[in-house]
């Protein structure tokens, strides 16, 4: 199937302002103190798809309704995609490669919906909406699905400078933001074209569903052993959960300093060779002067300028982490397939969870005004006991290291009790659970401190 938007509704995407949601977002204050997203006299409180499907906004009050369900949503549909993948863990652990490629799939779709609605697009199956200006909605002309419509919007907000604006400021490596790092090489402008590129890798899974609808619905709907049961081996499955994890630990200076590092890493070295045309190799004279150029220009400490330039001329942790490998690995390979959807839902998570955060710190909404959301969330996937919330959301990070800390003691004393998926579920039991509980991170990603 071949999909566009019409001219008309890209030129209504180029003009979006980010600044428009972030005053429609600010309009939800009153609401959270009274431990609610939007009002319960919101038109499109209950059932929207329902009422969009009765009747388009056509008053002031209800282009507001919908303008402000879109702002909430940008938190809400993270969320959501972080549960997804939680269970599609959950399943990939499981040995049930099927279901963990559907949900996976979901994750990536919830955070490319979080990341859009954040800047001014909503998507909703065959009706769409922009904010372009503070609280009130226009309808784009297209009717197609949510899917397509998704990838549709991600490509197209993906070349405009918006998103590689957005893309170097969340991204905060080492405490700076991506744009400081490059500041030397022209700034945003030198990070536009790989922001591009990565936001289309990570969604890249949205477009072949564009383009193939029967490779999503071979996944959700057709039975999976014709013509034979897909598995996948367990000891990767397992591999690439303790990866991701440990690849999640936040820090005092953010919710995904390790992730963001390895983005520093591989902007630096893409940057380089798209203006000289050879490896980035710590071999190669130009590049060694690059780096050292960038480290400078950022005035870190000695000690710890020292500790970078090992790290990005990759003389320590040489290796790039199994996310970054398995998200660049196309469609196609059922030997991998649910490792790579996983992969790239978890960078999208990564980047829309980073733009929602940015927009609750923009417009001055706390974790406290939050609490009776994460209190929900967090006791209902059994984070913590009712009524016994961590002092910091970071503290749920805790659970997660006892555990790999736990499966790293089962790999050096019984290493057999990880041979197989029986075994990983009975020697692992409880601790899968937590290992599947990705609902944390959106916690401590999401509420500012």
């Amino acid at each position: 199937m071949s999909a566009n938007f019409s001219n008309t509704d890209k030129a209504t995407i180029s003009s979006l302002s980010r600044s428009d949601i972030e005053r429609t977002m600010a309009g939800l204050k009153p609401f959270l103190k009274r431990s609610m997203w939007i009002g319960t006299t919101n038109r499109y409180v209950n059932d929207v798809i329902a009422r969009l499907r009765e009747s388009e906004p056509n008053s002031a009050t209800h282009k507001r309704n919908l303008a402000q369900y879109i702002a909430a949503s940008t938190c809400l549909h993270a969320n959501d995609g972080w549960s997804y993948l939680g269970r599609a863990f959950a399943c990939l652990i499981a040995g049930d490669a099927h279901r963990a490629l559907h949900l996976g799939y979901y994750a990536e779709l919830r955070a490319a919906m979080s990341l859009l609605a954040g800047n001014g697009i909503g998507v909703f199956n065959n009706k769409h909406f922009v904010v372009p200006s503070p609280n009130t909605t226009s309808r784009l002309r297209t009717g197609l699905s949510t899917h397509v419509v998704s990838w549709l919007a991600l490509q197209h907000w993906s070349e405009l400078q918006d998103s590689g604006a957005l893309f170097a400021s969340i991204v905060r490596p080492f405490g700076f933001a991506l744009s400081d790092w490059f500041e030397p090489r022209g700034g945003i402008s030198a990070l536009a074209p790989q922001a591009k590129s990565w936001f289309l890798q990570w969604g890249m899974d949205l477009q072949f569903v564009t383009r193939d609808r029967d490779a999503r619905n071979e996944s959700s709907y057709r039975p999976d052993g014709i013509p034979s049961t897909w598995t996948t081996p367990p000891n990767d499955a397992l591999a690439l959960m303790r990866d991701i994890w440990n690849l999640l630990e936040p820090s005092s200076a953010s919710a995904f300093e390790k992730i963001d590092q390895h983005m520093l890493r591989l902007a630096i070295e893409g940057h380089f060779q798209g203006i000289t045309g050879k490896p980035p190799k710590p071999t190669e004279p130009a590049f060694v002067a690059m780096v050292d150029s960038l480290i400078n220009a950022i005035n870190v400490p000695p000690s710890a300028a020292e500790r970078l330039r090992e790290f990005l001329l990759r003389q320590e942790i040489p290796e790039d982490p199994l996310l970054f490998n398995y998200s660049a690995t196309l469609p196609g390979n059922s030997y991998v397939d649910a490792f790579s959807v996983i992969s790239r839902a978890v960078l999208l998570l990564r980047m829309a969870t980073g733009a929602a955060h940015d927009l609750l710190l923009k417009v001055g909404i706390g974790s406290e005004l939050l609490e009776f959301w994460w209190q929900k969330v967090g006791e209902a996937r059994g984070l913590w006991e009712y009524g016994s919330p961590p002092s910091s959301l970071s503290d749920l990070w805790a659970d997660i290291e006892m555990s790999l800390d736990d499966v790293s003691a089962i790999e050096e004393t019984n290493p057999e009790l990880l041979n197989s998926n029986n075994q990983i579920s009975f020697g692992l039991q409880g601790r899968l659970n937590v290992l599947s509980s990705h609902e944390r991170v959106s916690l401590w990603g999401l509420c500012p401190a």
